[in-house]
């Protein structure tokens, strides 16, 4: 019975624990948001959700809410620089950035839903990425629900320095998205029905149905917001650099500018974020061993799915943001999490045994 109670009792601290963590991440992401630029962008496509047509009055609303959001300097700072300074004088130059901003709506909708709390979008963009930086820390520890407490304690600072402290402080959609994939994961492994993805069970008419809605949804999006096509988004973000009027840009992509592309983004990577190249690497060398030897389990798979969609997703966009592989860094910190955890728990199992016969003997 005193063992039940101590392990209820550590239970429910390591539950506040998380609860005061959780509250933390989300105060301090809100507080302290980046402001980067996107900010401008998502709040232009919120107003244009909401009804605002004309290209002058578009570009008062945005800049005046971000004016109320924002300090001063950092208003500065978004508003100087030959491009900056270009979208933020000329309302034709803004609208024509809308297509890289409203192909999101879901997180746009979120951000106008957000600003009723703020009283502002920009201060809504903010809301949303810390609350989403919160839930994803809720989630990637009950996905491991440690037993130790040493790693109860240590796994959501190595959450937060694998990418989610970034995320939860950034105007952008990555946060969300990260949610909804690692969200749809665990679903998937706790669940019977959706459990069958892992488990390689679902009829293959069934995944092609799938997979043909999600490319449907996506070229619908493409088409409604006016998007560019990923040729311009590659130059423009890649290449060339932001340009103020992107309708305008020609195609001059060659295989220079897109090796020298590839180059740049890798060098990002191994420059800055050398930590997380290694437990990529790691984990995939681990799961390599473990299907050589035919033990690979359904979250492993999972896992091996997510390392794909890095690679997949650095070849057709080398950007090397730490931010769009953040999903893959959470997975592989709950594989190696929950190996860890595991292994404590025999040991601790074990030691009660060993004592009892050292007292015999």
């Amino acid at each position: 019975m005193k063992t039940v109670g101590n392990t209820r009792a550590l239970k429910l601290a390591g539950l506040v624990y998380l609860a005061v963590l959780s509250l933390f991440l989300v105060l301090n992401s809100y507080t302290r948001n980046h402001h980067n630029w996107d900010v401008i962008g998502y709040t232009a496509a919120a107003y244009k959700l909401m009804g605002e047509t004309g290209t002058d009055r578009l570009s008062a609303r945005t800049y005046d809410d971000i004016r109320r959001a924002t300090a001063p300097e950092t208003f500065e700072k978004l508003t100087t620089g030959d491009y900056r300074a270009a979208v933020y004088q000329d309302p034709e130059a803004l609208r024509q950035q809308l297509p890289f901003y409203s192909i999101r709506p879901l997180y746009v909708a979120l951000s106008i839903a957000g600003s009723k709390l703020t009283g502002t979008i920009a201060g809504g963009t903010a809301l949303v990425s810390a609350l989403c930086g919160g839930l994803l820390l809720i989630l990637g520890w009950t996905a491991v629900s440690p037993r130790s407490i040493a790693l109860a304690a240590l796994l959501p600072f190595a959450l937060y320095e694998a990418g989610l402290g970034s995320l939860a402080r950034l105007s952008t959609p990555d946060g969300l998205a990260a949610l909804v994939a690692l969200a749809a994961l665990l679903l998937c492994q706790r669940h019977p029905r959706p459990a069958l993805l892992l488990h390689g069970r679902v009829p293959r008419l069934w995944i092609a149905a799938m997979l043909g809605v999600g490319a449907a949804t996506v070229v619908g999006l493409n088409a409604f917001s006016g998007h560019y096509g990923y040729l311009r988004i590659f130059d423009f973000t890649l290449v060339s650099g932001p340009q103020p009027y992107p309708a305008e840009m020609e195609e001059t992509l060659g295989m220079t500018d897109i090796l020298d592309a590839y180059a740049r983004g890798l060098q990002r990577l191994v420059s800055k974020d050398t930590g997380m190249i290694a437990l990529f690497i790691g984990t995939a060398g681990f799961l390599a061993a473990k299907a050589m030897r035919g033990r690979l389990l359904p979250f492993d798979k999972a896992v091996l799915a997510a390392l794909g969609f890095v690679l997949l997703h650095f070849l057709a966009f080398p950007s090397g943001f730490v931010r769009h592989y953040f999903v893959a860094a959470c997975l592989c910190l709950i594989l190696w999490a929950r190996l860890i955890d595991g292994w404590s728990a025999r040991r601790q199992r074990r030691s009660p045994d060993d004592a009892e016969r050292q007292a015999a003997s």
